[in-house]
């Protein structure tokens, strides 16, 4: 299984804003384990989360229905400590 066409769902699933590290390890048995790393804004609720990766791996058992297993990490943006910084902390210089 190539790693490109879980990339494809892994990009087009709303709610994934970004994509990391995709890998597919083959097993001696047969069938393959696919791994994931999925990136969340800071806003998006966990429900809406667990909803996703659930989305997810459909896509992902649509394009490739010999995956043994299908390992999922979310990472979730912190959020920025200086979206709202105190006015006096701006300093603005001169040309001269």
């Amino acid at each position: 299984m190539q790693t490109s066409a879980i990339r494809e769902v892994l990009l087009a699933t709303a709610g994934v804003q970004t994509v990391g590290a995709v890998g597919v390890v083959e097993l001696a048995e047969g069938g393959h384990v696919v791994t994931a790393r999925l990136g969340f804004g800071p806003s998006t609720p966990a429900g809406d989360v667990v909803a996703i990766l659930e989305a997810v791996r459909a896509g992902i058992r649509a394009v490739s229905p010999d995956a043994v297993d299908i390992v999922l990490e979310p990472e979730i943006a912190a959020p920025r400590g200086d979206a709202n910084p105190p006015t006096d902390v701006f300093v603005i210089r001169g040309a001269d």
